[in-house]
């Protein structure tokens, strides 16, 4: 059952680093994508990497379609003794009585 647990644990901690998601957004007019406030011309990116939601978004070259990819991790499970640490664009699982100290049980989460 011990080998189980750490198996678990190593498997969620992996699972919360190894992925991202992307979406596309359909704020382009043909000549320029819109995020926000900003324009992107053709092919032209735009980079945020201050957290806790880091992204990176590509206009398309035909400038209809705004492609953006989340970057860093978000934690949805965490055991009872242990809270959520913001550290740059990833969060980390860390002991509430030391937080020095990573989780010392099952995290999940997502990208």
């Amino acid at each position: 059952m011990e080998r189980l647990t750490l198996f678990v644990s190593i498997f969620c901690v992996l699972f919360v680093y190894a992925e991202a998601f992307c979406w596309p957004e359909g704020r382009g007019n043909g000549y320029y994508c819109k995020y926000k406030n900003k324009h992107l011309r053709k092919g032209e990116s735009y980079f945020n990497a201050t957290g806790p939601f880091c992204l990176n978004c590509t206009c398309s070259e035909d400038a209809y379609t705004l492609n953006c990819c989340s970057l860093g991790n978000t934690i949805t499970m965490i055991p009872d003794d242990c809270e959520i640490k913001q550290v740059g664009c990833n969060q980390e699982a860390v002991s509430k009585a030391d937080r020095s100290k990573p989780c010392n049980g099952p995290v999940g989460g997502i990208v």
